[in-house]
């Protein structure tokens, strides 16, 4: 038989939308079904037919716009033997542009803003420039907003924003969209203010000046509020007044258009109310069943309220009552805090300790470090504070006997050579204690001894068991300063360098003066302080001008020389009136006879002239601790005699 082949070819025409507004892509799709059969007789012998029918194929390129499709030719062949196959129909869909259709739209502008009744256009390509038909509608998304005619001038209706579409006429499916905003030229869009932050007094008035914007805008008129009348108020000019202390905000808007506004923060402040409280000290010690106080001063000072509330954080501590008066009630720390009445936001506190007057809180030493020779002496005078402590007994101990040991009454003896720790405690507070670095050493002579004590550590006597004094005189030189038993020497043997400064009266010769003055007036008496430190330049000057008036040999009598006055030590007073004149006054015994008592002593006594070098002076103490004074007072010895040393000009 002949071979027969049937081929259908059927066309489908597809156009497909791109997912933008201003590209689309036309999409022909070609579909092929071509069964093929191959059939094939066996003819009579010698004879060989074949027919082969082959289908058509077809290659598709996906890419748009442009689709290729190739259809092979039929070839038929005769055999002799005849068979038949039948082949599965064959799909291929394949994209073809159109080159007579617009398939893409563009823009010279995609994005207006415009006013009202202004107006715009953006010019439109379309592609391919083949397309035959490019004509265009237009339409916007709200024609109250912007309209759109039909050559594309879009023209502004109403503030707000919409979108104008362009389209293909011919292929709908293609367009482009711009995007409209419209303004309303003659509306405020915008406040702009001269200030955002006001600090105003009670009664105080300020103002931030505005700026309505744009300038074309018709009504510019203002509307004002107050977030708190009670702090701030406003009038309809904007002018702003303080009425109490607080924060408020002021808020202006456009009466035309009330979404616009801006905001100013006011800050009021009464400045009649207190905003801080000063103490003349922050920290208080007291002793049980004493009195202490913190003067207050209220800022600012023309405040109209300045009364104080008085709070204390442990009554079992202290007590303070409304006028700040703190009351010691037992041994411990607490804080006192006063509060302004008229503003409790307002507060200071003071940091108080209280102690017991009758118990040690702390050991001073004349000495923190000793240097001695083995078989030899040394000693470092003891005060246990406050000098009304009602046990003073010590307790000494050694690290290292063998080295140097230390009997109850605090004397070192040097053992062998080594180094090791003396320690004087508090029999009634143990835990106050105190360490003397102690260093035996074999030496030939007396030398510095290496101590870091300085001239206001001077204190009494060891203990309160003895008033004998030590089996031998210890004298220790330190930066040039002489201390005989841990006794500061100044004298006219014993001289102090002009870079020697005590930079003024020592505090526990201040506070011991102060105590022995306290007792005298309560006995009606008065003895106050006339002279107390001087530089070495001081003494210099003063001693310089007796000498004009009265020559060096008798102003060596009244007069020490630079150098050589206790005053430059910072540990000797003046008191009442420097001449003779105090002689016989009720002060005059009754500081004879109880300086000792406060740890002074009368530094040059009568009848000692030619000891001491100096004229009787009895209104010249000198401080040397208690027990040390208490010891010399009862031995009727100055203080030469008292350390077997001698005054004179070598």
């Amino acid at each position: 038989m002949p071979a027969t082949s049937a081929i259908t070819a059927v066309y489908h025409a597809t156009t497909t939308t791109a997912s933008t507004s201003a590209t689309s892509r036309a999409v022909s799709t070609v579909t092929s079904t071509a069964p093929v059969t191959l059939s094939s007789t066996a003819p009579a012998a010698g004879t060989t037919t074949a027919a082969v029918t082959a289908a058509p194929t077809t290659s598709t390129t996906t890419a748009a716009p442009t689709t290729t499709t190739t259809t092979a030719a039929q070839a038929t062949t005769t055999a002799t033997a005849v068979t038949t196959t039948t082949i599965p129909p064959v799909t291929t869909t394949s994209a073809v542009s159109d080159p007579n259709m617009v398939q893409r739209i563009q823009l010279t502008d995609s994005d207006f803003t415009i006013t009202v009744g202004g107006r715009a256009l953006s010019f439109v390509t379309m592609f391919p420039v083949s397309a035959q038909d490019k004509s265009a509608t237009w339409e916007s998304s709200e024609p109250n907003i912007a309209t759109v005619d039909a050559i594309g001038n879009i023209t502004g209706i109403s503030e707000g924003e919409c979108t104008v579409t362009v389209k293909s006429k011919a292929n709908p499916e293609v367009y482009a969209d711009i995007k409209v905003k419209v303004i309303d030229s003659t509306r405020v869009r915008e406040i702009i203010l001269s200030k955002y932050t006001m600090e105003l007094n009670v009664d105080q008035k300020d103002i931030a000046y505005v700026t309505m914007n744009p300038s074309t805008a018709l009504d510019k008129n203002e509307i004002w509020t107050s977030s708190d009348e009670s702090v701030a108020s406003v009038d309809k000019w904007g002018n702003v007044c303080g009425i109490s202390e607080g924060e408020c905000t002021i808020t202006v808007y456009s009466r035309s258009n009330p979404a616009v506004k801006a905001d100013i923060s006011v800050a009021v402040k009464d400045p009649n109310k207190v905003s801080g409280i000063k103490l003349s000290t922050d920290e208080l010690t007291i002793p049980i069943d004493k009195k202490g106080i913190s003067y207050v001063t209220m800022l600012p000072a023309n405040a109209s309220d300045k009364e104080e509330i008085w709070v204390c954080s442990d009554s079992r501590i202290a007590k303070v009552d409304q006028n700040g008066w703190i009351t010691g009630v037992s041994e411990g720390y607490c804080a006192v805090t006063v509060y302004s009445k008229a503003n409790p936001n307002v507060y200071a506190s003071i940091k108080v300790h209280i102690t017991d007057p009758g118990k040690v809180r702390e050991i001073k030493l004349s000495s923190t470090e000793l240097e001695i020779e083995p078989g030899k002496r040394g000693i470092s005078y003891v005060t246990m504070l406050p000098e009304t402590a009602a046990d003073v007994t010590e307790i000494w101990s050694s690290s290292d006997p063998d080295i140097a040991s230390v009997d109850e009454w605090g004397n070192i003896l040097g053992v062998s050579e080594g180094t090791c720790k003396i320690t004087v405690q508090s029999a009634s507070n143990p835990e106050v204690t105190a360490e003397i670095k102690v260093t035996v050493k074999n030496r030939t002579t007396t030398s510095s001894a290496t101590t870091t004590t300085t001239a206001t550590t001077v204190t009494s006597s060891v203990t309160t068991s003895t008033t004998a004094a030590a089996p031998q005189h210890l004298v220790q030189v330190q930066n040039g300063v002489t201390y005989i038993d841990g006794i500061l020497v100044v004298n006219k043997s014993y001289k102090l360098s002009e870079s020697y400064d005590a930079k003024g009266l020592n505090p526990i010769v201040a506070d011991s003066f102060r105590r022995l003055s306290t007792e005298a007036a309560s006995k009606g008496l008065s003895i106050v302080c006339t002279s107390g430190y001087r530089s070495y330049a001081d003494q210099e000057r003063i001693y310089n001008n007796y000498v004009a008036v009265n020559g060096a040999e008798i102003t060596d009598t009244f007069s020490a020389r630079p150098g050589h006055s206790e005053h430059q030590t910072g540990l000797a007073i003046d008191v009442n009136s420097i001449s003779d004149a105090f002689e016989g006054t009720p002060e005059c015994r009754w500081l004879a006879e109880n300086a000792h008592r406060f740890g002074f002593i009368i530094r040059y006594p009568k009848g000692k002239e030619n000891i001491t070098g100096f004229r009787y002076e009895p209104w010249h103490i000198r401080y040397v601790g208690a027990s040390a004074a208490e010891a010399i007072y009862t031995s009727g010895l100055c203080l030469e005699e008292y350390l077997g040393i001698d005054s004179y000009y070598h």
